[in-house]
């Protein structure tokens, strides 16, 4: 096994980093400040190609594969949580949704628009009355002629006010439960009976809004459902194992960001005549958060290198989510443990990252439902690779 990453891998990570030092690290607080949505933003990722690893260039991708993904992704949210919190939508769940399920006509419409950041995606399940039950969604579509009209309440959609494009899933046949379920590429621009309204939230970045999404007899064309009808919760589970590869991917990102700056306020802050970091306290922290972050790491990586090589990798995506955003959470809390009242204090973004591990924590299959998942497969109960399907695009 090895666990060396190739030079292409190596300069994809600096380029990314360059990029957010160059674009992104100069305005992050006076952006925070103003916590406002930054299209331009995703329109400069997308142009830069930041977004398209996972995807082959006929579609508007790189193919430099998902490990190159990941580096990318980690390197821009540790240093710039709003761009990197973008990924998901942008490189992954909704792209790699429609990619994977829909016709050849949707994926050359709708997939290099939002590689190149053209368009700014949602994927949308969740709703007010359930969020880790998704086979309990209400939302209904009802077939008539050549349209579906969409009516029902969707909730915690990120970018759902802002986007141009919503991967949608909704029922179908209610009466078949998860085989009643079907998904939509829905287009937003003049879209009648939809309205997306930002909810008042903390998600770590003051400019990533998440949004309450209401259809109201809202009429949607046949040609924009994703699959066959009663293929929806299979779209869903299909593009969350993604979202399981960057959501941890991400919480990396995020500790290491807490770690970079406990480690350099450790040697920075003077008490009792020295550093803080010559306290032994602060050094068992800081070895836990540097172990940690590290093992996190890996288990992420080895989920992008299955895909990357057209293995399934529900389970390991379920586990690694499941660590690696246990892990952000403990080393964001460990370094507020040493910056002390200061991790309080608006010139330190400890809070930031704090609150936006929590959203890793639960975005994707909370902490209990993966723990929930991992057992009863390990247990012989429920195999997580039952809805699982190799990658369509593989190195």
């Amino acid at each position: 096994m090895d666990f060396q990453l190739t030079e292409e891998q190596k300069a994809v990570r600096s380029l990314a980093h360059d990029f957010a030092m160059k674009e992104l690290v100069p305005h992050v607080e006076e952006w925070e400040d103003e916590g406002v949505f930054h299209r331009e933003i995703i329109e400069k990722m997308g142009a830069q190609g930041l977004y398209g690893c996972g995807f082959p260039e006929d579609i508007g991708g790189n193919a430099m594969g998902l490990l190159a993904q990941v580096l990318i992704i980690e390197e821009i949210t540790r240093l710039c949580l709003e761009a990197g919190l973008s990924f998901n939508i942008q490189s992954m769940v909704v792209p790699k949704g429609i990619y994977n399920w829909g016709s050849d006509e949707q994926r050359q419409r709708h997939v290099p628009k939002l590689l190149r950041g053209e368009f700014v995606g949602c994927f949308s399940l969740t709703e007010p009355d359930c969020g880790s039950d998704a086979a309990a969604i209400k939302t209904r579509a009802v077939r008539v002629g050549d349209d579906y009209i969409v009516n029902g309440t969707k909730m915690w959609s990120t970018y759902g006010n802002v986007a141009d494009l919503i991967l949608l899933i909704v029922k179908t046949q209610p009466e078949l439960g998860t085989k009643g379920a079907s998904a939509f590429a829905v287009e937003t621009k003049d879209l009648k009976g939809f309205a997306g309204a930002k909810i008042p939230s903390n998600i770590g970045s003051n400019c990533v809004p998440s949004a309450e999404l209401i259809f109201d007899n809202c009429r949607v064309p046949a040609s924009w459902r994703i699959a066959q009808e009663g293929e929806g919760f299979k779209v869903a589970m299909n593009a969350l194992d993604y979202g399981r590869i960057t959501v941890p991917a991400r919480a990396v990102g995020i500790a290491q960001s807490a770690l970079d700056k406990a480690i350099q306020y450790a040697n920075e802050r003077m008490a009792f005549g020295q550093q803080i970091g010559r306290f032994q306290m602060v050094q068992h922290l800081i070895a836990d958060m540097v172990v940690e972050t590290e093992a996190a790491r890996l288990m992420v990586y080895r989920t992008a290198n299955l895909a990357d090589q057209g293995q399934t990798f529900s389970r390991e995506a379920s586990q690694g989510k499941y660590f690696a955003t246990e892990v952000g959470v403990r080393v964001t809390e460990r370094a507020m443990e040493i910056f002390g009242g200061y991790a309080f204090a608006k010139e330190y973004p400890i809070q930031r990252l704090l609150m936006a591990a929590k959203v890793m924590h639960t975005g994707e299959g909370s902490a209990n439902i993966q723990r929930i998942l991992i057992a009863e497969d390990a247990l012989g109960y429920k195999k997580m690779t039952r809805h699982a399907a190799k990658p369509k695009f593989a190195l």
